[in-house]
């Protein structure tokens, strides 16, 4: 059990999510970003299904990995999916775009050094966002993998904060 920092008051149960629920958290975004960008006729009719076990993984140092869901998160605006192992932490660090991220697996706070008040616990289901150029520390808590789903309307970058 995790007691959450911050004004929740009660005790959280770290759980899993499941590939239902990832597909509803995708799709969820998926329909945000097409109403909320110009695409053509077809492409907004268009159809995707890709199975969890399918899904193609770019892994990156210190045990984390990136998905593209939708776009490309290497040149702009992306739907991704980011896996980080269980107990993995980043160093302060910031990003040039904004972006908002839903815990789909597992149990993470991503928060501002320095300001405990940022330092919420995110079970799976819980949202966030982070303003380009603030640093703050991703984390996913001992006991499972974490998964996440950002957007961002820009292409993602990490930068060390200073």
């Amino acid at each position: 059990m995790l007691k959450p920092i911050g004004h929740h008051g009660f005790r959280l149960l770290a759980h899993s999510v499941s590939a239902a629920a990832l597909y509803t958290v995708l799709g969820a975004m998926t329909t945000v970003a097409i109403a909320g960008s110009a695409h053509s006729h077809d492409e907004a009719k268009s159809t995707m299904r890709t199975p969890f076990s399918e899904i193609k993984w770019k892994e990156l140092p210190g045990g984390r990995a990136l998905a593209n869901v939708k776009g490309d998160f290497t040149t702009g605006p992306h739907i991704k999916l980011i896996k980080f192992g269980a107990g993995n932490k980043t160093i302060p660090h910031i990003h040039s775009h904004s972006y908002v991220g839903i815990v789909v697996k597992g149990t993470a706070r991503h928060y501002e050094p320095g300001k405990p008040e940022t330092q919420t616990i995110l079970p799976a289901g819980s949202v966030w966002k982070i303003s380009a150029n603030v640093p703050h520390i991703s984390e996913c808590l001992p006991g499972s993998e974490c998964i996440f789903a950002t957007q961002s309307d820009g292409a993602f970058d990490v930068k060390p904060a200073k």
